[in-house]
């Protein structure tokens, strides 16, 4: 009969938390610790047995937005899925515990909890802070899957988010692309080159979508792609091609003269190029070459030529998109201009 009402009572508990909590489907069992079954066994009239499911079940009634959490759901409709083995424990005996399961598949995607609750001792009044900890604790240790209109998106653990802000990598970003960027920042950061990765290159055409109106900064540009001035850390421009399932790479400098809005592009395979800059259009228009009245080198798109106009964006403190546009303002070839070692 215990077992029956046991049953009975997870049934219901799941029913109300998931009209109630932000997860859609949790899965709620309930047990007792060892050490509280002894102290079952051994009750009398002045020291009853706890009823830890009704204990549990009052604890719901009063607070139902237990398996809630704050700022959850500000990206989106939560998809990941809630499992949780509450273990009634003797309080007196025992602390109070959350433990990611490691036997289930923890993610994003499914979170799976062990949390020992204390309804016997003098701190069972803080049952409530303690699960909402524990949720927190599993939000910072795995990231969480959202819907965010027809997309699903992973957020990522607090440490990763944490790692993502100290890259400098633009906040304009949606999350999952965010944390895309993060993996090749890490591997120039690692390796001082081009990004092995081919996602590094895959990404870039959603990532344009997001930061293509962000203001160019030739100042920074200077500062870090400029090996005079960054503690001559080596730069190199980097690019994938889908045609031919190929990475390319060279070495590069950039120099601007921030008065007089101009810059020299170095490159070891295209050679030197030269740049002014256009604020109102936040692009590099090219200029060609001068040597007496004549002019070499190329004639911009805009002049009636085939060179295209440059945009400079920072991806993180290590990366920045190279984007090539052409007259219509898209991108005709996108790269990487990476700071190393």
């Amino acid at each position: 009969m215990r077992k029956i009402l046991i049953m009975i009572f997870v049934v219901v508990l799941c029913a109300f938390a998931q009209e109630r909590s932000i997860f859609s489907e949790p899965t709620i069992s309930s047990r007792y610790s060892p050490k509280l079954q002894e102290k079952n066994a051994r009750s009398d009239s002045l020291l009853p047995a706890l009823d830890g499911d009704m204990a549990f079940a009052e604890l719901v009634r009063i607070r139902p937005g237990l398996w809630s959490l704050a700022r959850l759901d500000e990206y989106g409709e939560v998809l990941t899925k809630l499992q949780v083995d509450l273990v009634y424990i003797d309080g007196i005996r025992e602390d109070q515990f959350c433990i990611l399961d490691k036997k289930a598949p923890n993610s994003q995607e499914s979170w799976s909890l062990s949390i020992g609750i204390d309804f016997v001792s003098g701190g069972s009044n803080t049952v409530e802070v303690h699960v909402q900890q524990c949720l927190d604790y599993a939000r910072n240790e795995l990231g969480y899957q959202v819907r965010k209109g027809d997309k699903v998106v992973n957020i990522p653990p607090r440490k990763v988010i944490e790692e993502i802000a100290q890259s400098e990598i633009p906040e304009v970003l949606a999350v999952d692309l965010q944390a895309r960027v993060l993996n090749a920042h890490r591997e120039v950061a690692h390796t001082g080159q081009c990004p092995k990765d081919i996602d590094a290159y895959m990404v870039l055409f959603e990532v344009w979508e997001q930061v293509k109106d962000l203001p160019m900064d030739l100042v920074l540009i200077n500062d870090l792609l400029n090996p005079k001035n960054n503690g001559q850390k080596a730069v190199h421009s980097c690019a994938f091609s889908r045609e031919w399932n190929k990475r390319y790479s060279e070495s590069a400098v950039l120099q601007c003269n921030i008065d007089a809005n101009f810059c020299k592009y170095k490159q070891s395979e295209d050679g030197t190029t030269r740049w002014s800059f256009d604020y109102d259009e936040n692009v590099l228009i090219f200029e060609p070459l001068k040597v007496l009245f004549l002019k070499f080198g190329g004639k911009s798109i805009r002049k009636g030529g085939a060179v295209m106009d440059l945009r400079i964006i920072p991806l993180s403190s290590s990366m920045f998109l190279e984007a090539y546009i052409d007259k219509s303002g898209l991108p005709a070839t996108l790269g990487l201009i990476t700071v190393g070692k």
